[in-house]
């Protein structure tokens, strides 16, 4: 009110500014603790598994709104759900965190032939891989053995680096909920920083 000494002195109160910017700060912690648990996960490469693509020491973020909506008609809609390609994060219990790529997705039969990979009983070529890289097979899926079909919620992956990577030919089927997201920035080192695409899978007709 226009005259009233009260009014005055309050409106001329000076602003507490270590107030202002503990909550700037509380506000911002509280988006990346969101952020973290439900968007995006920071992760970094440990061991040689998915070399000459990434390497030990780099830093990454994986999505992990795809595994909230993977399977799910709005993640269908949108586009967010786990395709063959798609490099992920993921925990088989009483493992550590791997990184690894989707190779087969459920229904799909997978294969090992003379060191290629059949996928549903055709020879696919890999965009991501070094030319003639040799596949190996694992104590699950061997070489010129049985073709295996992955069941249903779960998915066949692999490391780029395939004489070294300890994957699906060895662990067997990764079911869904040990993955923890779509790997699709890498951060550090600088000078690697980029999206990263989902690689490419042909089908060698």
């Amino acid at each position: 009110m226009e005259g009233n000494p009260f009014f005055e002195k309050e409106a001329s109160k000076p602003k507490n500014w270590f107030i202002i910017i503990l909550q700037g700060l509380v506000i911002i912690s509280s988006i990346g603790i969101i952020m973290y648990l439900f968007v995006l996960s920071p992760n970094e490469v440990d061991g040689p598994s998915m070399e000459p693509n990434f390497y030990t020491k780099q830093i990454y973020f994986a999505n992990r709104v795809v595994q909230w909506l993977n399977g799910t008609p709005v993640g269908k809609t949108l586009g967010f759900e786990y395709q063959r390609g798609d490099v992920v994060v993921l925990q088989v219990p009483g493992y550590p965190q791997f990184i690894k790529r989707i190779v087969g997705l459920a229904g799909d039969k997978v294969a090992i032939r003379d060191g290629n990979i059949y996928l549903n009983d055709e020879l696919i070529m890999e965009d991501y891989l070094p030319p003639a890289l040799y596949t190996r097979g694992g104590d699950f899926l061997e070489d010129g053995g049985e073709a295996q079909i992955v069941p249903k919620g779960s998915v066949f992956v692999m490391g780029d680096n395939r004489p070294v990577s300890y994957d699906s030919r060895f662990l067997g089927f990764i079911r869904n909920d040990w993955l923890k997201g779509k790997v699709f920035l890498r951060v550090y080192p600088l000078d690697t920083f980029g999206l990263i695409p989902t690689g490419t899978i042909i089908y060698n007709q």
